[in-house]
């Protein structure tokens, strides 16, 4: 059999045309022309079916590079497979661990928690906001009131939706369930999350509010929905304070374990624009972006502000506990979130 350049191959005959990881074409195809090699950077393509030939891989580069295309159909036999499509690479880096330097064991008295002072940038009151983020769930953390896993508002609260906070309310069954909540008016308590209690595993958390509705979303799917009814107060009144990733201080609830890929926005993310984009590292520069932390620092306890929006101001998190076998610190995690490179 000859690549394309080369006599036709014999119908239904012989060896298969390669393409895809090695781009080769046929016995006698000239490299760089028909032969170049194709790329190494992803899964290569089929070869060709039964007496396939003629043409071999585009060039591409060794990483991340095109895809070798499948080979030329001979005279008679099937066409090669189809291109090689390149793999994503992991960006999941880093999480970071509230529990005791990592070994999962901290109690609510340690009280580990990522402290953001926001400043202006914290969505307050009544305005538009979406907070999401990855939390490693283990079967104890489905745990009612107990392990809330962020809260921003005063304390103590007034009790007239001056909160912002996400908790969960136990297990029914082997399905966990959530506790979106905001101190009163939208407070939804023990809605079923459709994960699974009984693994350990990354879930994805978003909790947002669009001037009538709190919703939360877990991996990307809406499961709570929540606005004021009858009720006289349509809005809410979320107050000042510093955002808390890890707990409640008002309640001394605290959820002990890893987090990553943590996003607050000045607008309410729909399902869809949650779904395409919580598997994915993001650039930073998104609009209505006003926080993101990685949590890929290996030391210290300050975790960088990712946000890359001309004239954005950094908000820091400071990693810290009542406790000094409590302080958070950031990990490699068992396994990791599922963040892919942008």
């Amino acid at each position: 059999m000859t690549g394309s350049g080369g006599t036709t191959a014999m119908a239904g005959a012989g060896t298969t045309g390669a393409a895809g990881s090695t781009g080769a074409a046929g016995s006698t195809g000239a490299a760089g022309s028909t032969g170049a090699a194709g790329s190494t950077g992803g899964a290569g393509a089929s070869t060709g079916g039964n007496g396939a030939g003629g043409l071999g891989g585009r060039g591409g580069a060794t990483s991340g590079g095109e895809s070798g295309a499948g080979g030329a159909a001979g005279s008679g036999g099937n066409a090669g497979g189809g291109a090689g499509a390149g793999g994503a690479s992991s960006c999941a880096g880093h999480a970071v661990s509230l529990s005791a330097n990592g070994t999962g064991t901290a109690s609510d008295a340690a009280k580990a928690r990522v402290e953001i002072n926001l400043a202006s940038d914290l969505p307050l009151m009544n305005a538009n906001r979406t907070v999401e983020f990855w939390a490693y769930m283990k079967m104890s953390d489905w745990t009612a009131n107990t392990n809330t896993t962020f809260f921003y508002g005063p304390s103590p609260s007034a009790r007239n939706a001056d909160g912002f906070g996400l908790d969960f309310g136990g297990s029914n069954g082997t399905t966990g369930t959530i506790d979106p909540f905001t101190n009163a008016i939208f407070d939804n308590d023990n809605q079923a999350s459709g994960v699974t209690t009984t693994s350990t595993q990354w879930v994805h958390f978003a909790m947002t509010w669009d001037g009538t509705t709190v919703r939360a979303y877990v991996n990307g799917v809406v499961r709570s929905e929540k606005n004021a009814g009858s009720n006289a107060q349509k809005n809410l009144m979320t107050g000042s304070s510093v955002f808390t990733l890890g707990g409640y201080p008002g309640e001394n609830a605290y959820f002990n374990g890893l987090f990553d890929e943590l996003r607050v926005w000045s607008v309410a993310r729909t399902g869809t624009e949650i779904t395409a984009a919580m598997s994915q590292s993001l650039t930073g520069d998104e609009t209505g972006l006003v926080g993101y932390w990685k949590f890929d620092e290996t030391s210290g306890t300050t975790a960088a502000d990712s946000v890359t929006t001309a004239g954005h101001v950094a908000h820091a998190g400071t990693l810290t506990a009542a406790a000094s076998n409590g302080t958070p610190t950031f990990v490699v995690p068992p396994t990791p979130a599922p963040i892919s490179c942008p």
